[in-house]
């Protein structure tokens, strides 16, 4: 460049400086060519080695200034379409890449300008992309030169990603996560300088980060960078006792980082715990508070920030690989278990701890360790009777459903006033995995003798005035309409039934005899439901559930006292058997004595009428013509013919004769067209033998 040229440059940059706010684009358009002519000529002139260090010092403050002005025009919209044609874009990046003897101030003017080119301009953005604009602006971040240029390079990277995935494709192509590593971790910036400068450069560097994981590759490569101990250990440094409000505006970022990764990254997951940076969430849930005396924002995000990280903590305790390392840390398992006993007004530990042990509970060992060694039963019929949190009592019956399961733990579990305590959330229609979580426990527990006493009695026999848990499980089986509620609820009557006919009729339980428990399961609201399972269920697992439960209720001694036969009643109508749904109102709704004469009655369903034909069920059972069914459920549905043909008498009989044989005969006169097994052809002569 000649002093004149240089002169002409400084002259007409003077000139556009002075320019007003409303004539300022318009004069830098206007003169472009001239300010474009000028930047190549001191790129000459810096590129020359034979210019002196003063020709060059002079050039390089002229491209400060210059850039400046073009920079400081792009953060309008219409002149970035000829900023960015113009040939700026690619003297810029070449300045940057020229700038070795650490002129900041070039640096920065340069990153200003491409943030500025780059706003909501996708032209602009893929030609950052094409002349190496990512390569430089990640070069100024791994530098960690000064706050100025952190904070430039990060909001030009900011701009140019947003909404436009292939720029943060190519940042996370660029190392860019773990460079940005470098400016999240408090050592490196915000404990260096503590100031709204370094808060801002960390803060612009963290949206940057959510701009990444926002792509397929960015959340491919995150687990592998060591971003994740930066996020982690800002996390710690923005919420310690002495931070401000601009620090929270960090922590959100930072937690919506954590939250979306680690909820879908099982190597996050991992690295959380084998990096040992699990510990730093649970402080977070457990002792962080928000500033002092800071707006009601601030607390509100604060608590939104809580529950994140309480996913991510229940996510990450989630993960196959992180059970056993968890399981087997005491500190981190102990301390779980203390946090069941915080009390109502920490019911945010109190659920993350019982989601966290139900996700840890995955295994029999560890169910019964925590049931055995760490006796944790009684925490968790404590919380159920304590708190009135429906999202805690959610978490409390997760963990119980899980720890129910293991032989060695129901005594136990029973003993604790489980039953009693868990069986009034199934009227809580309004929260359907609750109703469902109940019904797990009553399942896993049923298959105990005294714990199918307190479902069928009661926890307290004697006291009439509480519905049994039985009564509110038949409840809630008639009024749902989720079919995979009702049929878990039948399932527990199926064990019920199974449990009870398995003892002599003699024996007791509790003081009650066998026999008593069995004539409070053989009656028509519990028969309905068996037999509504047998005829419905697309499933024949269940339908043979079904079969062998009414199979042990149509040999019942009841039959022989002179009571009905429900079941034989469904089985042997000679008119459609119609089952009107009936809703009962839940003790939350009405306190009215349900024995007392002056009680409303129970309003009837909207729903239509059940038309039941379980002998249709049946014989299509054994028939089999679609091929749905083994020959072992098949064999159950002759037996239950069997012992319904035998427990039968009178018209009931006379009804099965006429029915029955036409129907299934021709199996056994055409077995050479269709040949059926051994056992299954025995099993069908003995029905019909038993109506001879």
């Amino acid at each position: 460049m000649t002093e004149n040229n240089a002169n002409q440059l400084e002259e007409l940059v003077k000139q556009l400086k002075q320019l007003h706010i409303s004539e300022f684009d318009h004069g830098v358009l206007s003169n472009l060519p001239k300010l474009i002519s000028g930047l190549e000529s001191c790129k000459n002139i810096i590129s020359d080695n034979t210019t002196t260090i003063d020709e060059k010092g002079k050039a390089w403050s002229q491209v400060a200034e210059t850039v400046e002005l073009l920079a400081n025009a792009a953060k309008n919209e219409y002149p970035r379409d000829p900023l960015g044609a113009s040939g700026a874009f690619e003297l810029i990046v070449a300045f940057m890449n020229l700038n070795v003897n650490n002129h900041p101030d070039v640096d920065y003017q340069c990153l200003r300008a491409l943030a500025n080119f780059c706003i909501t301009h996708d032209v602009n953005r893929q030609k950052f992309i094409d002349i190496g604009g990512v390569d430089v602006a990640l070069n100024c971040l791994k530098q960690i030169k000064d706050l100025k240029t952190i904070r430039a390079s990060s909001a030009t990277l900011l701009n140019a990603g947003l909404n436009y995935d292939n720029v943060n494709v190519e940042i996370v192509k660029k190392d860019g996560l773990n460079i940005l590593a470098g400016i999240l971790d408090p050592e490196y910036v915000l404990k260096k300088y503590d100031d709204e400068a370094a808060r801002t450069c960390v803060y612009f560097a963290t949206r940057v980060i959510l701009n990444l994981i926002g792509t397929a590759e960015g959340k491919k490569e995150i687990g592998k960078a060591k971003v994740i101990t930066s996020l982690v250990q800002l996390l710690k440094y923005s919420s310690r006792e002495d931070a401000v409000d601009d620090d929270v505006d960090i922590l959100e970022n930072v937690v919506e980082i954590l939250e979306t990764i680690a909820l879908e990254s099982d190597d996050v997951q991992q690295i959380l715990v084998r990096d040992e940076l699990f510990t730093y969430l649970l402080d977070f849930l457990e002792f962080s508070k928000p500033p002092l005396n800071c707006e009601q924002r601030i607390i509100k995000s604060y608590g939104s920030c809580k529950a994140a990280v309480l996913k991510v903590i229940v996510s990450t305790a989630m993960s196959d690989n992180n059970m056993e390392p968890l399981f087997g840390d005491d500190v981190i398992l102990h301390r779980f278990l203390l946090w069941l006993n915080s009390g109502p007004e920490r019911d945010d530990l109190q659920m993350c701890s019982a989601l966290s042990l139900g996700n840890l509970a995955r295994s029999d060992t560890h169910c019964t360790k925590l049931v055995h060694q760490f006796k944790i039963g009684e925490p968790l019929a404590n919380v159920l009777k304590t708190s009135d949190n429906i999202k805690v009592q959610h978490a409390i019956i997760s963990v119980l459903k899980n720890i129910s399961l293991p032989v060695e733990n129901k005594a136990i579990i029973g003993s604790l006033g489980i039953i009693g305590l868990s069986a009034p959330l199934l009227e809580k229609d309004t929260v359907q995995p609750v109703q469902s979580g109940v019904i797990g426990i009553l399942k896993h527990l049923s298959s105990q003798i005294s714990n199918s006493m307190k479902i069928i009695v009661g926890e307290d026999p004697a006291n009439t005035e509480i519905p049994t848990p039985l009564s509110r499980l038949l409840s809630l089986i008639k009024r749902t309409d989720e079919i995979s509620v009702r049929s878990e609820g039948t399932r527990v009557l199926v064990n019920l039934v199974k449990n009870l006919w398995s003892e002599l009729p003699d024996k007791e339980s509790g003081g009650i005899s066998i026999k008593t428990l069995r004539q409070k399961l053989n009656k028509l609201e519990v028969v309905e439901p068996l037999v509504v399972m047998v005829v419905e269920s697309k499933y024949p697992i269940l339908q043979n559930e079904g079969i062998i439960a009414l199979t042990l209720l149509v040999m019942d001694d009841t039959a022989k006292t002179g009571e009905s036969n429900i079941t034989l009643e469904f089985l042997t109508s000679e008119k459609e058997k119609t089952i009107v749904v009936v809703e009962e109102p839940s003790n939350e709704d009405s306190t009215a004595d349900a024995s007392s004469s002056s009680a409303p009655p129970p309003p009837q369903s909207s729903s239509p009428p059940q038309i039941l034909f379980l002998l249709n069920a049946i014989i299509d059972i054994i028939l089999n013509e679609k091929n749905n069914y083994p020959d072992e459920i098949r064999s159950n549905a002759c037996m239950f013919l069997e012992k319904s043909s035998k427990a039968a008498s009178g018209h009931q009989k006379q009804y099965l004769r006429q029915k029955v044989p036409p129907l299934i005969d021709p199996l056994i006169t055409n077995t050479e067209q269709k040949p059926l097994d051994e056992r299954l052809e025995s099993d069908i002569k003995k029905v019909l033998r038993s109506l001879d």
